[in-house]
């Protein structure tokens, strides 16, 4: 199985059961910041597949 795709599936499992926005401090900010990391971690990979990936949806 792909890495990525693994990731992907992870990361859907942790947005689904954490809510990020709704949380409250400092917890928020650190889910956050695992969403972003998570997202260019997902973007480089696929970069570097030769994948385009959109900036928004």
């Amino acid at each position: 199985m792909s890495i990525l795709f693994e990731l992907s599936q992870k990361f859907n499992q942790f947005y689904d059961r954490c809510p990020v926005l709704q949380a409250e401090e400092p917890l928020r900010t650190s889910r956050l910041v695992l969403c972003d990391l998570t997202a260019r971690t997902i973007k480089l990979g696929l970069s570097l597949l030769g994948i385009p990936v959109l900036e928004r949806m």
